[in-house]
């Protein structure tokens, strides 16, 4: 007589599972986007009151009474991006390739966690600056 297996139990997550994470969210739409009051929307002005570039996601030619308007307020987008690129190429100027920034950006963290102990020690009653010399005094005479 053949024997018959007992079925096989489905095998256990061996990972636990993790909550959804919170989507990241970008730029809004600005809030006076189809507002139904006609003397507000559509925009009869260039760039509309409280609205910024880097929070608001942008205007459509649909979003402004006139035609022209939306073209000022595209000029005004393309020279804040302007501005921006600017800043950028002057830091780039500065510092170098990007590898040269992320090492930078690695100094100045361990600046801060310098300057953070040191208040600490402080704190405490040490003089970190005292110690700091007899350690340089120390190792230039070895």
């Amino acid at each position: 007589m053949a024997r018959v297996k007992p079925a096989a139990e489905p095998a256990k997550p061996t990972v636990k599972p993790t909550p959804e994470k919170a989507k990241k969210h970008g730029r809004v739409v600005f809030d006076l986007v189809g507002d139904k009051n006609p003397e507000v929307y559509p925009f009869k002005e260039a760039m509309p009151e409280g609205f910024n570039f880097k929070v608001n996601k942008g205007l459509r030619k649909r979003d402004f009474s006139a035609d022209h308007l939306f073209f000022e307020y595209r000029a005004l987008e393309m020279e804040a991006k302007a501005l921006t690129f600017r800043a950028q190429a002057e830091e780039a100027k500065k510092i170098g390739s990007s590898a040269d920034r992320n090492r930078l950006k690695r100094v100045i963290k361990l600046q801060e966690k310098m300057d953070e102990l040191k208040e600490q020690l402080t704190a405490q009653g040490i003089d970190v600056t005292k110690l700091l010399a007899e350690m340089a005094d120390d190792t230039a005479a070895a």
